[in-house]
């Protein structure tokens, strides 16, 4: 009555739960292995990141140089050299808006927070009673609650933990770059690897194992070169925004929501956070048009900017990848929720073709 597949999946799956399970009762088992895969896992998942984005230049300077080796260490230095430039030029506008931005947060919150409650109350007065009842409400504490709770978390958040120690952390530092120049140097090799063992292991065709590694392949690097692209652009659209608003630091602000846009769906709901913190100790106006021109940008990355930079290679519900976005925040945090659309396409590649290659 119990013996068809899906039973012995269900067992193989309820086993390794309880393997899992009973392991972490054991602090001095997980504590090593999590400090290990933490080790292995984040310097590959980054480095992979990477290897898509540089991938392209490497193949131009493949077919000029005729030869990857060369082709690959050109691509590196071109990297250092535009990093070096970023921080020789930039670095010292970026050090100072954020320092800026931090000494704003500290020294104006108290002051400007009054300032808004006057302002919100002048408004109210002035509607001759029409708003009464936004009192009721208590819009101004909440707000404030609000972000005071963000700043809470965001401040009290043991990020070095993550890596459980700064030696962990520098470990891992270390070995992006590394990594980044094999994956470029030997993707051919990996791929030659990777489809020669699963050859083996499983019952599949050579054939059918090559071309399920170059779905793979293309998922990843679809995703990651539009998702990269949709980022900046939308953090231009934020700076344009901020500057026309006169928001102050508006390129450290800007340059926040582009990093968290690489995070679909919610990451630029989560980057534009510190610019309303900001606005709210301005006025209750900026709040407003910092809304407007969040609203603005989502607007334009949805019909706009998406479309054209994705179209339809990934063929993912919005509401799915909301749906897997926060399930990864909450249970591997922010690097989770930058991985999480790239696996759940990898892993519906990988499915797909577990159904087809069953049913012929």
């Amino acid at each position: 009555m119990f013996k068809g597949k899906f039973f012995k999946i269900t067992y193989g799956i309820i086993l390794v739960l309880v393997i899992i399970f009973l392991s972490g009762q054991v602090p001095y088992i997980m504590e090593p292995l999590s400090t290990v895969l933490s080790i292995i896992i984040v310097p590959l998942l980054l480095g992979g990141f990477f290897y898509y984005l540089l991938r392209p230049i490497v193949r131009f300077f493949t077919s000029k140089f005729k030869n990857k080796t060369v082709a690959v260490v050109v691509t590196c230095l071109l990297v250092i050299v535009f990093i070096a430039m970023i921080i020789f030029f930039g670095g010292s506008i970026i050090y100072n808006q954020i320092k800026e931005l931090i000494s704003y947060f500290s020294n104006n919150y108290e002051l400007s927070y009054q300032e808004t409650k006057e302002s919100f109350n002048q408004m109210i007065e002035a509607s001759n009673g029409r708003l009464d009842f936004l009192n009721k409400f208590n819009f101004q504490e909440r707000i404030s609650d609000f972000f005071q709770k963000v700043l809470a978390k965001i401040s009290g958040y043991n990020y070095v933990g993550t890596f459980s120690s700064l030696t962990n952390l520098g470990t891992i530092a270390i070995l992006i770059p590394f990594v980044i120049f094999y994956l470029l140097k030997d993707d051919k090799k990996i791929h030659k690897f990777l489809s020669v063992m699963l050859t083996r292991f499983s019952k599949w065709e050579k054939e059918d194992i090559d071309e399920l590694l170059v779905k793979i392949d293309k998922v990843l690097a679809d995703y990651i070169g539009s998702q990269l692209i949709v980022a900046i652009i939308l953090g231009i659209i934020m700076f344009l925004g901020y500057l026309i608003i006169s928001l102050p630091n508006a390129f450290a602000l800007a340059l926040i929501a582009m990093v968290t846009s690489l995070i679909p769906i919610l990451g630029p709901t989560i980057g534009i956070l510190p610019a309303l913190f900001i606005a709210l100790t301005i006025d209750f106006l900026m709040m407003v048009k910092v809304i407007l021109v969040l609203s603005i940008a989502q607007y334009l990355e949805g019909n706009l900017v998406r479309p054209l930079a994705q179209g339809n290679k990934l063929d993912i519900h919005p509401l799915i990848i909301l749906f897997i976005v926060l399930i990864s925040v909450l249970l591997f945090g922010v690097l989770g929720a930058l991985f999480a659309v790239p696996v759940y396409a990898v892993l519906r590649e990988v499915i797909r073709t577990l159904v087809d290659f069953d049913i012929e």
